[in-house]
């Protein structure tokens, strides 16, 4: 999820490599709109269950408390529309119910997202003990997590009869790098350097991983999150460390785009733009890939996708009629001069739009453009092994979607730096 909240810069921590202390985060990418890759938040003492996406492109955790509203209604920036509802029971999370929570610290928030498309607001933060968990049943349990509770949120959405509630997420746990110097500042709470500061992890690193696709089109991918460490059970082939393209003024993690194939053609221009980049954000639902000029018609050839005639890109064809080994290859140069990665992204992995129209057709969360930068948002992250370490600013990316279902941290196979 694009945050428009901060620059980047490179700050030094000192971490000790002699043993990986870290914490384990179990993930879903559920099937629908609005998914991200997420994590489902448990209350152990107020029995709630919140979804929170778990955003390479932001920083900072939050959720919505009690007495939260949702308001939208108008297209003018950061204005206040005239459809207010509350956030539902259930949907936001009771500090003043839970028995293991501290108490209300003042802490004044604005977090921006998408634009500006959508401005959560917030006047204190709390610390409490989470469950984390995901469909495959895996959890993990951790204390004293500090989250900023929000009561306001405006978004820029047109609707004159106040008829259509926009969609919005109910939590963001952002896991973008933290910083703290002279010319930025991580605003908070932020899970990774909590982490850190109370030693729970030995390093700001961290990787992401998805297990094999799920047999339904429609089912949801499991997988997780390891702070403070990398397990290297988790993907296949060499973790090459690519081309790290973070800039001053971004929010999150950016590599050289890569050069997109499809059963060895090349839809990508031979030419080096040496100032572009791809995001790598986990709470985008989308994956938006650079093409050559004028090569979308012979892209779209090669993998069966068509714009459908309600204008969403679709595959020509069921989404269950998706060929399992039918891939989009996207391959990364490496920092080091002569090596490269290539992360194999089924097509069915972009079948996650839920659309009742043309059925003969299946939507896909994807889209192309031919600017040379990219997006590559969570079905990329379900095929893609991902690893960080923003003490040396290293980036490195294998192939994932290899484990099974249910596969934990293997504890032998975890390392504090990025081989």
């Amino acid at each position: 999820m694009k945050s428009t909240l901060a620059t980047l810069t490179t700050v030094a921590l000192s971490t000790s490599t002699a043993l990986a202390q870290h914490v384990f985060m179990p993930l879903n990418f559920r099937y629908g709109y609005n998914h991200k890759v997420s994590t489902d938040l448990y209350s152990p003492s107020t029995n709630t269950t919140i979804e929170v996406v778990v955003d390479t492109g932001s920083e900072n955790f939050l959720l919505f408390g009690p007495n939260s509203i949702d308001n939208w209604g108008l297209r003018c920036l950061a204005c206040q529309g005239p459809c207010n509802v509350s956030v539902p029971v259930g949907s936001y999370y009771d500090d003043l119910n839970s028995a293991t929570a501290g108490p209300r610290q003042n802490f004044s928030a604005s977090y921006v997202f998408g634009g500006a498309d959508k401005i959560y607001t917030g006047d204190y933060a709390v610390n409490d003990t989470f469950a984390f968990t995901n469909a495959a049943g895996l959890k993990e349990t951790v204390d004293d997590v500090k989250v900023a509770l929000m009561q306001f949120l405006v978004q820029r959405v047109e609707d004159p009869t106040c008829a259509n509630p926009p969609a919005y997420d109910l939590g963001i746990l952002g896991i973008a790098p933290y910083y703290s110097d002279d010319s930025r500042n991580t605003s908070g709470p932020s899970f990774r350097q909590h982490l850190l500061e109370r030693k729970a992890i030995s390093a700001p690193v961290q990787s992401m991983w998805f297990d094999k696709a799920p047999a339904a089109f429609d089912g949801t991918f499991t997988g997780g999150s390891l702070f403070g460490g990398i397990d290297t059970s988790k993907y296949t082939g060499d973790l090459v460390k690519v081309i790290n393209r973070a800039s001053s003024g971004q929010v999150g993690y950016y590599v050289a785009p890569p050069v997109v194939s499809v059963n060895g053609v090349s839809f990508s221009s031979n030419e080096t733009d040496a100032t572009a980049y791809c995001q790598l954000d986990s709470g985008t639902h989308d994956d938006t890939l650079s093409l050559a000029p004028n090569t979308e018609a012979a892209f779209f050839a090669a993998t069966n996708i068509t714009n459908s005639p309600s204008g969403y890109i679709a595959y020509n064809g069921t989404c269950d009629s998706i060929p399992a080994d039918l891939t989009i290859d996207l391959t990364f140069p490496g920092a080091t001069a002569g090596k490269s990665v290539t992360v194999k992204v089924p097509v069915k992995s972009y079948a996650r739009i839920l659309l009742t129209s043309n059925p003969e057709f299946c939507y896909l969360s994807i889209s192309t453009n031919e600017y040379a930068s990219c997006m590559l948002g969570a079905p990329f992250s379900t095929a893609a092994f991902f690893a960080a370490d923003d003490e040396r600013s290293e980036v490195a990316l294998a192939q994932g979607g290899v484990t099974v279902k249910g596969d934990g941290v293997k504890e032998g196979s975890v390392v504090v730096r990025i081989p």
